[in-house]
């Protein structure tokens, strides 16, 4: 009866623990001779381990809200120094960046969830203390496989939908449905994905690898967001003109070609011409005209 009674605890204890140990190791970052007896920083203390010190206090007391102010701020400011960067003198976006900041809580809210689920999921399989490397290796597999692809098109469907849907704001009545908006972003995000995964496993399997193989569970997003300070800004550049659709990739091709066989046709003609003058004997008045009929 004792075992009946104990097994929904059992079943539920390695989740208890991990969420345990991850608080744990949050107040083991906290800076023990930064902060008095009452709880505030140390006047002694520099300006650094003050922050990094509320810095942890936030992040044990409201994980979830921390994490997603963060990379809020960091996609907003991100986007808004892309804009400048890449033209100086237009004006500013509000909506690119705004849409940004929005994406930035949706995807830490995801990875918040996702890289916990994956912790359990593979600890209960490789435990840490016995296969670090491999524990590491498998979660950056399966989180470039699931969760890089499911974050770029959610990225390209957000930032695009809500942008178009402001840019239809002053003429709504004449505006695209909100459902016609979500099919054309879907497309378009469909399409943008495989390139832009492309870029992405060039940078970012490393950068999880050191993230899941040295940093806590809690501070792994931190991670994240400080390499998002330049990655979310070229994100942004890809998806406002610096990356082409297979689709838009055809069409110029077929212009290009169609251009040089244009720029072909012709140049053969006027080569005869040059070599008709310079090689043969004085032309004859007929063969002028043909060749140049206002003479």
């Amino acid at each position: 009866m004792n075992a009946i009674l104990r097994a929904p605890l059992q079943l539920r204890r390695p989740a208890y623990h991990i969420f345990y140990r991850q608080q744990q190791r949050i107040k083991s970052t906290l800076p023990k001779q930064s902060v008095k007896s009452g709880g505030e920083p140390g006047q002694g203390s520099s300006w650094f381990i003050r922050a990094w010190g509320r810095y942890c206090e936030a992040l044990l007391a409201r994980p979830l809200i921390v994490k997603a102010t963060s990379a809020s701020l960091i996609f907003f400011t991100s986007d808004s120094a892309t804009q400048y960067l890449l033209d100086p003198t237009g004006e500013w976006d509000g909506a690119r960046a705004g849409s940004g900041a929005a994406f930035g809580v949706i995807a830490t809210t995801w990875l918040h969830y996702w890289w916990g689920f994956l912790e359990g999921f593979v600890g209960a399989r490789l435990p840490v203390a016995r296969h670090r490397l491999s524990n590491t290796l498998v979660k950056v597999v399966v989180d470039q496989a699931i969760g890089a692809p499911l974050y770029i098109y959610t990225y390209y469907v957000v930032t695009n939908f809500l942008q178009e849907l402001n840019s239809q704001q002053p003429q709504m009545d004449d505006g695209k449905s909100a459902s016609v908006l979500l099919k054309e972003t879907h497309d378009n995000a469909s399409q943008m994905l495989m390139p832009t995964m492309m870029r992405h496993w060039m940078l970012w399997p490393a950068v999880h690898t050191f993230n899941f193989y040295y940093m806590p569970l809690h501070h792994r997003v931190l991670v994240q967001n400080l390499v998002l300070v330049g990655w979310s800004g070229y994100l942004s550049h890809l998806n406002n003109g610096g990356l082409m659709t297979p689709k838009e990739e055809i069409v110029v091709t077929a212009e290009t070609i169609k251009r040089r066989e244009t720029v072909q046709q012709g140049h053969p003609v006027v080569l005869t011409r040059k070599i008709t003058v310079l090689s043969h004997p004085p032309p004859s008045a007929e063969t002028i005209a043909m060749v140049d009929p206002k003479k």
